[in-house]
């Protein structure tokens, strides 16, 4: 399997925000040369049924022997279309099979950096890759997992796309890593259709819909061609330019794209003065007493071994709302979906003064 990619078409040097799929024949060593053959044959024909509809452009394929890595450098749904397509086929394999295909698939979201193999072909490194490898690594036969970073921008694609998903524990790696997963399930289980044809996709709040396109212009350049998902996705889903920012930020790995992403927001949404403003801007609620900063900083370091980069945001949020510690973790655990893990995660609540 090749890449596809003939010329020089994204900065080599720059780190981009990318959907990774993994997937791996289920004891594919353990096969004769002939048993394996008839295997790669089968399964480089549904997976590529599954990228049918995604342009060369917009993918890079990492051949694994055992397997494949793909690159998904735009929409994430192409990354979940093409694991239920190849899932779908192999589940519906006519049999019975002497030696049945069986896989184990694994979806992140992360960054990745494209670089140029030994062959001078177009592959890619990074944590996302090695995070995305990690995720298959722990799903059984026949079984997709995501990540939490997957999780949290396909819950944003479209109404009831959350749906799909189930939530399936914290594992740890062999350098103890926790990976927070979800099993994705198939739309149908009778047949493994495109995800976007089975949602109604919602719209961009008005309030800032007219700046879109130069909001997603100028995260692109930071993180990659995803930035148009992402945008229209957390758009839908916010109420103001700054809920819209502070969504946008948490998906900028590096710090100085962070700053580069905030120099450009402020241009594209420039604060208005007071004066002008076409509604000042409602008091603080003087009844509610600022928390510490070093409780904030806990409960989102706390906050984010479940949730991710969200953390900061939840906590900044909740923050505003609540009078004490207590009231506060109380209130981020809801954003915990596992009864357990918000059971530990309240139990690091800083007790109460006497």
């Amino acid at each position: 399997m090749s890449t596809g990619h003939t010329e020089e078409t994204f900065d080599l040097e720059r780190t981009w925000l990318v959907s990774v799929l993994f997937v791996d024949m289920v004891k594919y060593s353990q096969q004769s040369q002939e048993v394996q053959a008839q295997w790669r044959a089968r399964f480089k024909e549904y997976l590529g049924g599954g990228l049918k509809n995604t342009t060369e452009h917009d993918r890079v394929i990492l051949d694994c022997g055992d397997g494949a890595a793909i690159v998904f450098l735009g929409e994430p749904e192409a990354a979940m279309h093409c694991a239920l397509e190849v899932l779908g086929k192999i589940i519906l394999e006519k049999g019975p099979l002497p030696k049945p295909l069986h896989v184990r698939i694994g979806i992140n979201l992360g960054s990745v950096r494209l670089v140029r193999d030994i062959n001078g072909n177009l592959a890619a490194a990074g944590d996302g890759i090695n995070v995305g490898q990690r995720v298959m690594s722990f799903a059984g036969d026949n079984q997709i997992l995501v990540s939490r970073s997957f999780y949290e921008v396909a819950s944003l694609l479209t109404d009831g796309c959350a749906q799909l998903f189930r939530y399936e524990g914290v594992r740890k790696d062999k350098h103890q890593r926790e990976h927070t997963l979800y099993e994705l399930h198939p739309p149908n289980a009778a047949e493994a259709a495109p995800v976007t044809n089975t949602m109604i996709i919602r719209r961009i709040a008005p309030q800032f819909a007219a700046n879109i396109a130069a909001v997603e212009k100028h995260l692109a350049l930071l993180i990659g061609p995803i930035a148009k998902r992402i945008v229209r996705s957390v758009g839908q889903r916010v109420s103001s330019a700054t809920e819209l920012r502070d969504h946008l930020l948490a998906f900028v790995p590096a710090k100085a794209d962070r700053e580069k992403f905030l120099t450009a927001y402020g241009d594209i949404f420039p604060a208005a003065p007071p004066e002008e403003s076409a509604e000042p801007a409602p008091p603080e609620p003087k009844s509610l007493p600022k928390l510490e900063a070093t409780v904030l900083e806990h409960a989102r370091k706390e906050l984010a071994v479940y949730v991710g980069p969200m953390a900061k945001l939840l906590v900044n949020r909740a923050a505003a709302k609540v009078m004490t510690p207590a009231e506060l973790y109380q209130m981020l655990a809801t954003e915990i979906p596992s009864p357990e893990d918000r059971e530990k995660f309240l139990k690091q609540a800083p007790a109460a003064a006497p």
